[in-house]
């Protein structure tokens, strides 16, 4: 069974890093500092001429702060999403209702929005409540993908609730196990869980994804 990681990339230099360690997937933002926001479309468009063979996830997230969305901030993410899923492989969202479930209606619009493109459902997962009944939600709604930790600080913190999910999606959506994942531990979360996709930023040092520690988690989970 083929093991994935995704390479969280908020620069040209992580992207260039990530391609250089072996990385055929990233998740594309800006504003790593801010927990990740919508990437320029300059980026986005300088990125897919420049890597074609790499799949881009474009990360749709209009402000910092929590995941309970205005009709005005659905609207532009709306936008985002169809300026840029042209030239990206994936869109990565989701809203949620101020109750902690799943926004329904606005997750809907965004799965709508981005057409054959797969839709990863973000971890605003980690915060919604019921998170067994908004798995159901997700995979009602078409999402390919749900990014989470498990509810936890850490996805090895979260491996319980990742397990858990890996068993109840039975292959119906893809659990991409993400948070604290690294060298020490990126082998361990997807044998413990039985997911095949995990999602890090391979940082060593400051807020720029190292190449070599790329290459490293790639040859971990390949083993």
């Amino acid at each position: 069974m083929k093991h994935l990681l995704e390479v969280c990339t908020g620069s040209l230099q992580s992207v260039e890093a990530a391609v250089k360690g072996g990385a055929e997937r990233i998740e594309l933002c800006s504003a790593l500092s801010l927990d990740g926001l919508t990437p320029s479309y300059g980026m986005v468009k300088t990125i897919h001429k420049r890597y074609p063979l790499l799949k881009i996830h474009a990360l749709i997230r209009s402000r910092e702060g929590d995941f309970v969305y205005s009709d005005t901030d659905l609207q532009a993410m709306l936008a985002d999403i169809r300026m840029l899923s042209p030239l990206v492989d994936g869109i990565v969202g989701g809203a949620l209702q101020k109750d902690g479930s799943i926004d329904e209606e606005a997750t809907a619009q965004m799965v709508e929005a981005a057409g054959d493109k797969p839709f990863t459902f973000h971890r605003a997962f980690d915060v919604c409540k019921n998170p067994i009944d908004s798995l159901e939600t997700l995979i009602r709604l078409g999402c390919a993908r749900v990014l989470t930790s498990g509810q936890a600080s850490t996805a090895e913190a979260g491996i319980p609730l990742l397990k858990t999910l890996v068993e109840k999606a039975d292959g119906r959506i893809i659990i991409l196990a993400g948070g604290g994942v690294n060298l020490t531990n990126a082998a361990r979360i997807l044998a413990a869980t039985g997911t095949t996709e995990i999602h890090g930023s391979c940082k060593v040092k400051g807020m720029l994804t190292d190449e070599e520690e790329v290459a490293r988690v790639i040859r971990s989970i390949s083993e």
